[in-house]
């Protein structure tokens, strides 16, 4: 019979993270900003490439142009990605003509004939091309989750890479804004295509498109989508896409953002020779429209999902506003991840089968909350649904709410932003915000402070300025939309041949230095504090240095390997409480320290997760303690 082991580990911090997480922001002669975030505990560094712009930005007559440009800057550029530029260009000129005619072209014969030559060019230029060029000298220096990806707003280019090849990594990052060569188009709009049919397929994404279509009715947030329309994409314009890069791509208009394990002092030069190169442009205009007040209750009735699904919507400030941190302790008052909110209540006591409050419905320029509603299956009506919405809503202007549950949900939103500043994954989050919502760094290091001083009068001022009596109601019945298919043009495939070459690029890549590899190692006598408790009980112990947050793990050494039933013991545990408190009970004293605790299972282990604040160790502790000791199903 096998041991089970016990294994404690817990991570302490000390507070006073604002001075442990020291991030640079300055500007590069050539416009581009620069944000530095040095965190040697990394092993790795996290970079990012960030632009301003995003859908909202694309033209009324070829939307999509930004997220399909995304995803061509991963193609390379007149020196990466090609065997001979000079013989491909002559090919992809031609294929920029050809799209161009198609965009004006209706007839369908000739749209064919048209769809030919290009496919034809394309196969010709392949010949030239080396494929995913770009990602296998990323991935070739320990490279991963080399990605991009496009809001309303923004585009960015992401990865994470070992300290010691931040040369290479630079200098490929910046070379691939660059004289960049739109190649293998007809491939990508393949997998656009894709995308898009795979958008169309979900219901929820279509609702919510609607819902945003008639709640910002002049604003591209909800007169164009990211994606695109179908008779966009059937029509890209390489010409227009050039444009929007040329507007766009502009150093000033450029973040570079890195966040790991480099020296901020040795590193500036380097960024200086690589995205310092970067051109400068004009600065981008951008787009200024405002949205009219709603006149009273405003309803909209559609047949869009298989089941009744209503959504209930107020214009909100931008994320730049004064109100806007307080409209977030609302929503989390309306719903939290202790699911104790006057909404998830709605839930849990089976008077709808789901209601959710989504925050941020825009973007940076215009905000708005809504409240998605789904009536019970029978028995209720959309207004009788909509009703027990407008009743929470109404408890939150009437400050109906107890003093204590208030505090608990500040505690938690502290706590959510002070975990997420731990990784440096997350920290591009917060970095991202320096693009539009802050002014510096020391404005998302007070969050907590300003959070805190957040009071009860404040939010009654703000809940009554905005959840007025001008909204809009979606209401979606029972129907099937009819779903339109985005068929891919009729092209022989294009498969190029050059997947082992090496562009001139490549060359010279291969021979920037590295920077010397100086391995870190733990400590075991320094770095973790471990005792043996008893046999087959251990306690292992280190230092948070991030964050006033501590994490415990308590682990049993048997997994759902050994036992299947413990996958459901999980689940089980995550939804009682113990014979002092019931489960909703259990988690608002949780709450109220800013505490969790969650079970887990994987093949080899079973446990919990324990999460806090350091100033609440012993409290949180001794719940942990009740809980494990008094577990409790109750009868009903």
């Amino acid at each position: 019979m096998k041991k089970v082991l016990i294994y404690f580990s817990i991570f302490v911090s000390i507070y006073g993270n604002s001075e442990k997480i020291y991030v640079e922001m300055y500007t590069l002669d050539n416009g581009m900003t620069v944000i530095l975030n040095q965190d040697n505990n990394e092993s790795s560094v996290f970079g990012a490439i960030a632009v301003k712009g995003g859908g909202k930005q694309d033209p009324a007559d070829a939307t999509g142009i930004a997220h399909y440009l995304e995803h061509m800057l991963f193609k390379g550029t007149s020196d990466l990605g090609t065997v001979d530029y000079a013989s491909e260009k002559v090919f992809l000129d031609s294929i920029e003509i050809l799209y161009d005619q198609l965009g004006i072209t209706t007839n369908a014969d000739k749209r064919l004939q048209i769809q030919k030559k290009i496919n034809n060019l394309n196969i010709q230029a392949s010949e030239y091309a080396i494929p995913n060029e770009f990602d296998r000298l990323v991935e070739s220096i320990g490279g991963t989750g080399v990605n991009a990806f496009t809001n309303d707003d923004m585009i960015v280019y992401i990865s994470s890479f070992p300290g010691h090849q931040i040369n290479k990594w630079l200098d490929i990052n910046s070379h691939r804004f660059v004289n960049p060569v739109f190649r293998l188009f007809q491939s990508e709009l393949e997998t656009v295509y894709e995308e898009k049919n795979r958008a169309m397929d979900n219901m929820f994404r279509k609702l919510v498109e609607e819902y945003l279509y008639n709640f910002f009715k002049k604003h591209p947030y909800g007169q164009q989508t990211v994606i695109g329309t179908v008779d966009h994409l059937k029509n890209p314009s390489l010409s227009k896409m050039k444009d929007y890069y040329d507007k766009y791509y502009v150093a000033n208009n450029m973040y570079l953002m890195l966040s790991g394990d480099f020296n901020v002092n040795g590193i500036k030069e380097k960024i200086e020779k690589t995205f310092g190169k970067l051109k400068s442009g004009a600065s981008p205009s951008f787009v200024n429209i405002q949205e009219n007040p709603f006149r009273g209750r405003e309803v909209i009735s559609k047949r869009l999902t298989p089941i009744r699904i209503g959504i209930i919507g107020f214009r909100m400030p931008n994320p730049r506003h004064r109100d806007y941190e307080t409209l977030m302790v609302i929503q989390n008052l309306f719903n939290n991840r202790s699911s104790t909110g006057l909404l998830d209540r709605l839930t849990v006591e089976n008077k709808l089968l789901a209601t959710q409050a989504i925050p941020e419905l825009a973007g940076a320029d215009l905000g708005g909350m809504a409240f998605l509603f789904i009536p019970k299956l029978i028995f209720q009506t959309f207004n009788g649904a909509e009703n027990l919405v407008l009743d929470q809503i109404q408890k939150v202007k009437d400050g109906e709410f107890d003093n204590e549950f208030f505090e608990a949900i500040k505690l938690s939103m502290i706590q959510d932003h002070e975990s997420a500043l731990e990784s440096t994954n997350n920290r591009l989050n917060y970095f991202l915000k320096l693009m539009y919502d802050y002014d510096n760094w020391d404005d998302i290091m007070g969050y907590p402070d300003r959070i805190s001083g957040i009071d009860k009068e404040e939010v009654i001022r703000v809940a009554n300025k905005y959840f007025g009596n001008d909204y809009l109601v979606l209401k979606s019945r029972i129907g099937f939309p009819k779903k339109t298919k985005l068929e891919k043009p009729p092209y022989k495939s294009v498969k190029p041949k050059n997947n082992e070459s090496k562009s001139n690029y490549s060359l010279k890549f291969e021979s920037i230095p590295e920077e010397k590899l100086t391995p870190r190692y733990i400590d075991t006598e320094k770095d973790v504090l471990s005792t043996k408790i008893a046999d087959n009980y251990y306690y292992h112990h280190a230092i948070n240095p991030v964050n006033s947050i501590f994490t415990m793990r308590l682990e049993y050494g048997i997994g759902s390997r050994e036992n299947s039933a413990l996958e459901y013991a999980a689940g089980l545990l995550s939804m009682i409480g113990n014979n002092e408190y019931t489960f909703d009970q259990f988690k608002e004293e949780l709450q109220k320290i800013g505490a969790t605790i969650d079970p887990f299972i994987d093949r080899d282990y079973f446990g919990f997760n324990i999460r806090g604040f350091d100033k609440y160790f012993d409290q949180t502790i001794e719940l942990a303690g009740s809980f494990l000791s008094g577990m409790n199903v109750r009868e009903e």
